[in-house]
């Protein structure tokens, strides 16, 4: 869908317009951080949200901006990431699972199909749209990256209130 880049895009303009308290987070990477290696099942998913959730409010209590680009396919889960920070803003990005499939460089959407992961989201197991509270819906499959990443900072500006981040 563009979650990895248009997060990583985002973080470069951000730091590129002079705001310095500022960190990115992406799923994978946040997996890396915990004190054991978690599977994808339910269970698992389960277990590894709390751990999750506690490295990026910890990052946010230091005042940094926090950028997160990860999957949280159950609404239940966004709406408590949702109340655990002062500020939150949420981005879905809309686009077909197999565009997604052909556009994964690497490899989770083939190892989805085949089987190997018991629980994979858009492929054995559905993605919870928000009722409410999306602050941004990005068409990927429709849009190119410049353009979402675009709008995307132009969203988050606003909803930073930019210029109170300048030094």
């Amino acid at each position: 869908s563009g979650k990895s880049t248009l997060g990583k895009r985002l973080y470069e303009d951000l730091v590129e317009l002079g705001i310095e308290k500022i960190e990115f987070f992406d799923g994978d990477e946040l997996r890396k951080r915990l004190d054991r290696e978690y599977g994808h099942s339910l269970e698992e998913r389960e277990k590894i949200f709390p751990e999750i959730l506690k490295i990026i409010l910890a990052s946010n209590n230091k005042g940094n901006i926090v950028i997160v680009s990860t999957i949280i396919h159950k609404r239940k889960w966004r709406e408590i990431v949702s109340k655990s920070f002062q500020h939150y803003m949420e981005v879905y990005l809309k686009c077909p699972v197999g565009v997604c499939a052909k556009r994964d460089y690497k490899g989770h959407y083939q190892k989805g199909f085949n089987g190997e992961y018991e629980l994979f989201v858009g492929v054995t197991e559905p993605y919870e749209e928000s009722v409410n509270g999306t602050e941004l819906v990005l068409d990927t499959f429709s849009l190119s990256i410049e353009a979402c990443s675009k709008i995307l900072l132009s969203k988050a500006l606003n909803f930073l209130h930019f210029e109170t981040y300048l030094k």
